[in-house]
């Protein structure tokens, strides 16, 4: 089996049986396209344990930085992480998309709206995203982490 098949295959059979899984790799990419949850080692002992934009978004330390510094981070971050509070003169009427709808997916909807996407959830703004916040990671250019 080709690691692409088997990738999916693991996929498949974890949404197939419901149980939980482990998976054991060295390979970050693969291990975001697998788990819902990450842990990342260093010397046998525990460094970060999340889901991938929490260490994408937020790494914990250096290593962790340093580990996840090549992720195209509009394949991982959400909107969650890139949103902004809404401020007194934004336009409030624009779409609504929900905060964990990943960077990459959100692009188009947001470039092609006139006015900034609400970030909504359970009926409750979280915040706004416009075409700076979305330029900012797909450009490698926004701040945090």
């Amino acid at each position: 089996m080709i690691r692409r098949d088997m990738q999916n295959e693991v996929v498949r059979l974890h949404h197939e049986v419901g149980k939980t899984m482990v998976f054991i790799t060295h390979d970050l990419s693969e291990a975001l396209k697998l788990g819902d949850r990450i842990l990342i080692m260093r010397d046998g002992k525990t460094v970060q344990c999340g889901t991938g934009d929490e260490l994408v978004g937020a790494p914990a330390d250096d290593y962790v930085r340093e580990f996840v510094k090549d992720v195209p981070r509009a394949d991982v971050l959400t909107l969650r992480w890139i949103m902004r509070p809404a401020e007194p003169d934004d336009a409030l009427d624009g779409p609504e998309l929900g905060p964990d709808v990943v960077v990459k997916e959100a692009t188009r909807a947001v470039l092609a709206a006139d006015r900034p996407v609400k970030v909504v959830e359970d009926g409750k703004l979280l915040g706004i995203v416009g075409d700076e916040e979305i330029l900012a990671v797909v450009a490698g250019h926004e701040g945090g982490a």
